[in-house]
């Protein structure tokens, strides 16, 4: 009767095995990765549709207005779009994007949203004579606040991007740190460098985490994806300067 005995692999045939499984780990992984991101893009997408209906919501019960940007002066006493839309969502979590390392947060006391944990900022850019956004005699020439006639383009103007969110107050910022207002896209017309995160500390444009792009939703309601890429220290792509502005001339 034959007997059968084992065979040992041998360090030869040991080595090929593991450089075989190591080349398709690094073919696989990336590809893992890269779906990862693509299922967090839409649940980012279906965020911030379900954010753009709220807000279509609420313009109703407001005759017809847009939520501003915050209420109240005092930065100490300020609440926030994303306050004032909570009533129209299901629940908080659609404010935060998939993939951001920072959630949005509420002060424990007040039980506000913190400004600098926003995951995605309202459009509420400035015009180029302000000195100060919160001057009242500054005119905030964004989506923010407007009342929905007022907006010539709701289909192809921007109402809220991705933002980055920080885990500490950055106050106002500077031309290469966000300033704390992360909960506002804030640029001031003809000053805008949008190959730059920040000037001055206010946001030039979506922040893009997904892909090389970020996720907008529009005045209308509709969501989508914009290319907006870093090449040697320098944003390309991203939105035009008329994509934010209510009233185009």
């Amino acid at each position: 009767m034959p007997s059968f005995r084992s065979r040992a692999f041998t360090l030869i045939e040991l080595l090929i095995v593991i450089a075989i499984i190591a080349i398709l780990a690094a073919i696989l992984f990336p590809v893992f990765a890269r779906a990862r991101e693509k299922a967090r893009q839409a649940a980012c997408l279906s965020n911030l549709r379900q954010v753009g209906l709220a807000t279509l919501m609420y313009a109703q019960d407001y005759d017809e207005q847009i939520e501003h940007t915050e209420l109240a002066g005092d930065v100490n006493r300020e609440y926030y779009w994303g306050d004032m839309l909570a009533p129209y969502l299901k629940n908080t979590d659609i404010l935060r994007c998939p993939s951001a390392d920072v959630p949005l947060q509420l002060d424990q006391t007040t039980k506000v949203s913190l400004q600098w944990t926003y995951n995605y900022g309202i459009n509420d850019i400035i015009a180029a004579d302000c000195t100060s956004a919160d001057d009242p005699a500054c005119r905030h020439i964004g989506v923010a606040g407007q009342v929905q006639a007022a907006i010539d383009s709701p289909a192809s103007t921007i109402l809220i991007a991705d933002s980055l969110p920080s885990t500490t107050d950055t106050g106002d910022g500077d031309d290469t740190v966000l300033g704390h207002a992360r909960h506002e896209i804030n640029w001031q017309w003809g000053r805008r460098d949008p190959t730059r995160l920040s000037v001055g500390g206010k946001s030039q444009d979506g922040y893009p985490r997904h892909s090389d792009g970020f996720v907008l939703v529009m005045a209308d309601g509709h969501s989508k994806w914009r290319s907006r890429a870093r090449r040697d220290n320098a944003f390309v792509g991203g939105t035009r300067d008329e994509e934010w502005l209510a009233n185009r001339p």
